[in-house]
């Protein structure tokens, strides 16, 4: 247990880190929708997640290493080619809506972290 909260802090900093890179990465695909032959990008998160929860673990020296998911070692992810004839993979509709979560997403993460440190203020306070 690493503090009053255990991991949860971390966890969720780290977290609103990788929304805000998703948003930028989400962002760069709205801005090169019309770009000829570009292909979508989203950032892996799922699978940091297990990572740091616990879920799996590198149990030989020989395994891959785990990404480290406090620091943004996020695996950017390519999406396929579009059908259109300049072949951009860009549907302008799903990004915007991919782009409404995740904003929506930070700020359910954001609001926590304030009422984690809002609990804490108040313990030690004493006022409730």
């Amino acid at each position: 247990m690493s503090g009053i909260f255990g991991d949860a802090i971390p966890l969720l900093e780290g977290a609103l880190r990788f929304r805000q890179t998703r948003g930028a990465v989400l962002a760069g695909n709205i801005a090169n929708a019309d770009t000829p032959g570009y292909r979508r990008r989203d950032l892996a998160f799922p699978s940091l997640l297990d990572d740091k929860l616990g879920l799996m673990r590198s149990t030989h020296p020989k395994h891959f290493p785990i990404a480290d998911f406090s620091e943004g070692g996020y695996q950017v992810e390519l999406g396929p080619r579009g059908t259109t004839p300049d072949r951009n993979g860009v549907e302008l509709d799903r990004e915007l809506i991919h782009m409404s979560r995740n904003s929506g997403a930070y700020g359910d993460q954001a609001a926590l972290i304030s009422r984690l440190f809002g609990l804490t203020r108040t313990a030690i306070s004493g006022e409730g």
